[in-house]
């Protein structure tokens, strides 16, 4: 299930992507969905940075995993069909299996969600190709 629709920049450590909340997508109800689906999103925009940085390298067959999840913030209870929101997430640290970004969810210029999650990449030392990455 993809709710990202796209990646609008994308560095060694940052990363943004859009999503716009659209009629029949998966948790919508009554023209909304829940303000909580914002870990989702948070998630799948890291891993829409990971497979950027790593999409010269054969797939492995490996998943990354959202592990959890630190400080959430909801500023709304919802989210409402025909909203376009901006995801970001900027890595706070990483090591050769796991990595925390703080991320943040937008709607225009105002911030409706935020948190530090942690995720586990979906490899190993070997899959981290950025400059300066100990192998």
């Amino acid at each position: 299930m993809l709710l990202i629709d796209e990646l609008v920049h994308c560095d060694e450590h940052a990363v943004t992507c859009t999503a716009t909340v659209r009629v029949g997508a998966p948790f919508v109800v009554d023209g909304r969905v829940p303000a909580l689906l914002s870990l989702e999103l948070f998630a799948q925009t890291v891993a829409a940075l990971h497979a950027y940085l790593h999409r010269d390298r054969p797939p492995n067959g490996q998943h990354g995993k959202l592990l959890g999840t630190r400080e959430l913030e909801l500023a709304v209870d919802h989210f409402h069909v025909g909203d376009t929101l901006t995801i970001t997430g900027h890595e706070l640290w990483h090591d050769e299996q796991l990595a925390q970004f703080r991320c943040e969810l937008h709607r225009g210029g105002e911030r409706l969600a935020a948190a530090a999650i942690s995720v586990a990449h979906g490899g190993g030392q070997d899959q981290d190709v950025r400059p300066g990455a100990v192998t």
